[in-house]
């Protein structure tokens, strides 16, 4: 790429893909000189726009312009002991819980609020999705309070949302201090009917975002108060969970953590299994819905209690049933150390599609373990559950709750229930590793997952496949006009209120994993892959924003990609070339290509010689940085030019009827 004149951006195609050489004098004395082909410079910014709340964090020093965190960086977090009863088919959740917070940040708090995520089913809670009847329940009810062992009232509270609760202290709570809550609660479950959580069926529960929690208080926004009305996701804090779930006998648990006493809940023949499934590289059935039926899986007290324990993680969630299939296995996930991860799947007979859930576990898991993002799996394990149908194809850390799938004939589709698993345990790192605001920034969270789950899929499903996927699933919608698709990535997703808006879906998903795969190819794999490592490296177990993420690839590249990132994600730019002219020249000819749309993408040019014969030179995104509405690319070729075609791939055109030329 090289600058001539008023700023032409020429790219110069021979028998490799792009060729570094400066045009013959032969070829510069041939371009065309009509005002036609002149391109005024328009460089992309070289700075990003940064908001106030931003600047403040970069002027108190807890976040760094480099995309560091700051060295008064804080976070607060809390630790979970929780004794939870289940017994169904009643479908009341009772439980007691103790909270211990820990106020990590400078400020003195008055008073702690609560997030009840599920008030959303109550009545009167603000709501963003259609419900019917059967969601509805009185929430979360809290039968008593204690504050540091002291009795307090519950039920007042100034926050204006019911997912939210206002605890006022009597004395404030300091730097450094930390306070204990202890809390006895309930609520009813409801039907999954396709939401996260819920009855499967009669004694069937997936138990999530359930318990009382402190909501987040952090240094760029201190309180929160965006309420949660089901089309938004989460932001928690991390913390340390201690839980046990009792539930009548014959019932098995499967839950985030670690199970502290198989030897307790199971007979030994069960547990054995389970333990041998740690190191097994072939998938093990534990227990078969005929063997919890005789009552030889678990221990034949009335009640048993499983306990679990997880550390640093931001959510704890728990599935339980009486007549699941139970599948284990076990893959390396860190190839240094031989470190491997428990994989397991929970389903019904009439869930065919999930009997390869395991494998697919293990294969997600193993991958991306050591290609994207290249990063071990941070946990001991993970469980696969078949969560009904219609299900919640949702992740949690260390569990994934999928709904069974079928094709246009009503036979079980393999591909995409292994699919969607693959993509919810892809989930494991972000958001969850690095503690990514979802409800606010959802294309750090969404976007790299999705980014993963093509460069996954490529292998697995052959690139042609995965392309036209891709195409079909995660872009058509952006590539058509619709209300709000164009709407900048950077926009908080909590001002996206409901689908209605296509970039409710779009900026999350297809938009920003193209934005991240373009990223990929400008930068190339091994500085692109060295970049994310150091943002994991920096913020694991943090909470980074954009800035953090962006200050982080320039700083850990040692180069400025501030034009690129304003382009993707700050811009309301979209996918559309079209073909300008084609100049015949001495040795080829010159190809002029407009960027209608304005995005920095990757395209090949495809071309058609008059012998039959055919040639591809692929463009990356770098010829879009100097001049971004037009590039001039020179196509070196003695042969007669008979046809040209711009082809995104992935990168979907607008309007693909302006990007082909033909000979005369």
């Amino acid at each position: 790429m090289a600058l001539f004149g008023a700023g032409l951006n020429l790219a110069f195609c021979g028998t490799a893909l792009v060729s570094a050489q400066l045009p013959s004098s032969d070829a510069i004395a041939q371009l065309p000189q009509s005002g036609s082909w002149e391109i005024q410079r328009t460089p992309s910014a070289s700075t990003l726009y940064v908001p106030r709340f931003v600047q403040q964090a970069y002027k108190k020093q807890t976040r760094s312009p480099d995309g560091r965190p700051g060295k008064n960086y804080w976070q607060n977090r809390s630790t979970y002991k929780m004794s939870i009863t289940v017994m169904p088919p009643n479908r009341t959740v009772s439980a007691t819980e103790e909270i211990t917070y820990f106020n990590n940040s400078p400020d003195s708090l008055s008073e702690i609020p609560f997030r009840l995520y599920l008030n959303a089913h109550r009545p009167e809670a603000i709501r963003e999705k259609p419900i019917d009847e059967s969601f509805l329940s009185s929430g979360i009810q809290v039968d008593e309070f204690r504050i540091n062992g002291q009795v307090k009232a519950w039920n007042v509270s100034n926050t204006p949302a019911t997912t939210l609760h206002m605890i006022k202290l009597d004395k404030p709570l300091p730097p450094g201090g930390s306070i204990t809550f202890s809390i006895r609660w309930r609520y009813d479950i409801t039907a999954a009917g396709g939401w996260k959580e819920g009855s499967i069926d009669q004694t069937t529960f997936f138990l999530a975002y359930f318990f009382p929690r402190v909501h987040p208080y952090n240094d760029t926004s201190g309180l929160d108060f965006v309420p949660f009305t089901l089309g938004r996701e989460f932001n928690n804090d991390f913390g340390d969970y201690t839980f046990e779930v009792k539930v009548p006998k014959n019932f098995v648990v499967w839950a985030t953590g670690d199970l502290l006493n198989p030897q307790e809940v199971l007979q030994p023949t069960y547990a054995q299994r389970l333990q041998e499934s740690f190191t097994s590289d072939r998938v093990i059935t534990i227990a078969q819905p005929a063997e919890l039926q005789q009552g030889r899986v678990t221990a034949q007290s009335d009640t048993v209690t499983w306990k679990w324990q997880a550390n640093n993680v931001a959510d704890v969630a728990i599935a339980l049933s009486n007549h699941y299939i139970w599948d284990a296995g076990s893959v390396v996930v860190d190839p240094k150390t031989g470190r491997r991860a428990s994989v397991q799947s929970a389903y019904t007979e009439a869930a065919p599609d999930f009997k390869p859930m395991v494998e697919v576990g293990k294969r997600t898991l193993a991958w991306a373990s050591t290609q994207y993002p290249g990063v071990p799996y941070p946990y001991s394990k993970t469980s696969i559950i078949f969560g009904g149908n219609p299900g919640a194809d949702e992740e949690y850390p260390m569990m994934v709750n999928d709904q069974s799938n079928l094709d246009r004939e009503g036979k079980p589709n393999y591909g995409f229930t292994r699919f969607v698993a693959t993509h919810e345990l892809l989930h494991s790192w972000f958001p969850f590793y690095m503690g990514i605001n979802e409800k606010r920034y959802p294309f750090m969270d969404e976007g790299w997952t999705t980014a993963f789950e093509h460069l996954l899929a490529r292998e697995d499903m052959g690139v042609e496949n995965a392309i036209a996927f891709f195409k079909a699933f995660r872009v058509t919608t952006w590539s058509t006009p619709g209300v709000g698709n164009d709407i900048p990535i950077i926009t908080p997703h909590d001002t996206l209120f409901g689908a209605g808006s296509y970039a409710f879906g779009d900026n999350p998903y297809g938009k920003a994993a193209l934005g991240y795969l373009a990223l990929k190819e400008l930068m190339g794999d091994v500085a692109f892959k060295a970049a994310l490592h150091e943002f994991m490296v920096r913020w694991n177990g943090k909470h980074p924003l954009p800035w953090d993420m962006f200050n982080t690839f320039n700083d850990a590249s040692g180069q400025n990609y501030n034009w690129f990132f304003n382009n993707w994600f700050f811009s309301y730019n979209y996918l559309d070339l079209a073909v300008k002219s084609v100049q015949p020249i001495k040795g080829g000819c010159i190809l002029q290509v407009e960027n209608v749309g304005g995005m920095a993408m990757p395209f090949d040019v495809n071309v058609v010689y008059a012998d039959g014969s055919k040639a591809s030179f692929r463009q990356n995104p770098r010829i879009w940085q100097e001049t971004p509405q037009m590039a001039i690319i020179q196509i070196k070729s003695n042969k007669t030019l008979k046809s040209l075609t711009l082809d995104g791939g992935i990168f979907m055109d607008f309007n693909p009827a302006d990007n082909t030329w033909k000979g005369s």
